[in-house]
């Protein structure tokens, strides 16, 4: 069974916004994610620590995306969509 990706109304919003050449990027990884029997083992998928502690960031180029991973419905979680500077403070 595949995962779901559902993003939240400000990752959406950011996502949006984005020109269609890096959303057309953000969509192919967000379907490999969704293929994979484990996504949190994705090279580009890290645990984050600290007050993030139990989210993921992806990495896509220069863009952190937040996430996090509803096991128990397959589902991932985009919680946020942020250039890199931005993504940890």
């Amino acid at each position: 069974m595949n995962w779901r990706v559902k993003l939240s109304s400000q990752a959406e919003k950011y996502f949006n916004k984005l020109i269609p050449s890096r959303k057309q990027q953000f969509k192919q990884i967000f379907l490999e994610l969704s293929t994979m029997i484990n996504p949190k083992d994705h090279r580009h998928v890290k645990p984050l620590i600290g007050r993030l502690n139990g989210f993921y960031r992806l990495r896509i180029n220069d863009y952190r995306v937040i996430i996090s991973f509803i096991e128990d419905d397959k589902i991932i979680a985009i919680v946020n969509i942020l250039p890199r500077g931005d993504a940890y403070k």
